[in-house]
């Protein structure tokens, strides 16, 4: 049984890491219901094994992210839902990036092309595209938490974009 400053440090953890695991979650569920108690099962299995918790495997985030998506693919392999990316967020950030991507798309054809262009990608480019724009990690912790090292992470993150441009400009 936790302690009252366990339970407080935990608290803070919670608060800290919540709307990014939920948004990792919402990103690759699309259900915000479903992504909801997905978000609370991560922190509920996080509180029940914080003994299990190594500091020099990785920080908190990376931990907890590794939780979620040990329960997002247990989800999707119960449920067997597709990947699927809420793309009014994601086509913001996509957008942002130093060349943009889409141009000229009214914002409901921009989500239908960005769907599209997103199905074409494979679970890993998807799930790093996933990391890096909705949970907002650095490619370090990417390659912590996916076991691929930073450069690889660098050259699929980039790989995909080029990808995803290529596809948006054939479209338009």
């Amino acid at each position: 049984m936790l302690g009252i400053q366990e339970f407080m440090d935990f608290s803070e953890i919670y608060e800290e890491h919540f709307d990014r695991i939920y948004a990792y979650i919402c990103c690759r569920i699309g259900l915000d219901g479903i992504a909801e108690d997905l978000a609370a099962q991560v922190f509920q299995k996080a509180l029940a094994r914080s003994g299990q918790y190594d500091p020099a495997r990785g920080n908190i985030a990376q931990w907890l992210f590794g939780i979620a998506r040990n329960e997002i693919n247990y989800h999707l392999r119960l449920s067997a839902l597709r990947h699927f990316v809420p793309l009014d967020l994601f086509s913001e950030a996509l957008a942002a990036k130093e060349k943009p991507v889409i141009d000229g798309l009214s914002e409901q054809q921009e989500k239908t092309e960005l769907m599209a262009a997103l199905a074409t990608l494979n679970a890993r480019e998807r799930d790093l595209i996933t990391l890096k724009f909705y949970s907002e990690m650095n490619n370090r912790e990417i390659a912590k938490l996916s076991g691929l090292s930073e450069s690889n992470v660098g050259t699929i993150l980039s790989r995909t974009m080029e990808k995803l441009r290529q596809i948006f400009a054939e479209v338009g």
